[in-house]
């Protein structure tokens, strides 16, 4: 399988109204995650203030994440459609909302956790905004994707990749369905 497989259009309006207007989008509390090189990740237990203090400044970032485990419509529904359009036996290890708020970059990562990563852009996007995610595949080897609402990129969990938050004050904010996948 290629190291990232790019899918336009994956959720219909339809799906992307539903994943937007689901109580775990808007209404529940959200909780602020880390991003960090391999083996100083922010864990749920450690506080943000004990994290930054052992953290190099160029990784000093954060994230909202909120956990979607318990929510049917992403861990049965969008993942089957997930499994069937790449026509793999995929186990489900983690999905969440990932969302970053305007003028707030993620951090260069990798997705230690699982073989693939899947990534679903569920919030509306214009050229302006920026909100790109960026892929590192060697030092003069990059891919930048746009964030279109709708897409689908699937990629080696173990790429380095970082994740741009839209570039003015007054855009919305970037979310992501994340989907933490073994093959």
């Amino acid at each position: 399988m290629d190291d990232i497989i790019v899918i336009d259009d994956f959720l219909t309006e339809e799906e992307l109204t539903m994943a937007g207007s689901l109580s775990t989008y808007k209404n529940d509390t959200w909780e602020i995650y880390g991003s960090a090189p391999k083996g100083r990740e922010v864990t749920p237990n450690q506080s943000m203030f004990t994290f930054f203090k052992n953290v190099p400044p160029d990784f000093q970032t954060s994230f909202l994440k909120k956990d979607l485990m318990d929510t049917e419509y992403y861990t049965s529904y969008i993942f089957n459609k997930i499994k069937k359009a790449f026509n793999q036996d995929y186990k489900l290890e983690d999905v969440y909302l990932n969302a970053y708020e305007p003028l707030r970059n993620g951090s260069f990562h990798v997705d230690g956790d699982a073989d693939r990563t899947v990534i679903i852009y569920i919030t509306p996007w214009e050229p302006a905004w920026g909100g790109f995610t960026h892929f590192i595949k060697s030092q003069k080897d990059h891919a930048i994707i746009p964030p279109l609402l709708g897409r689908l990129v699937n990629f080696k969990s173990k790429l380095i990749h970082k994740a741009y938050a839209y570039c003015n004050s007054n855009c919305p904010i970037r979310i992501t369905a994340a989907f933490k996948l073994k093959l």
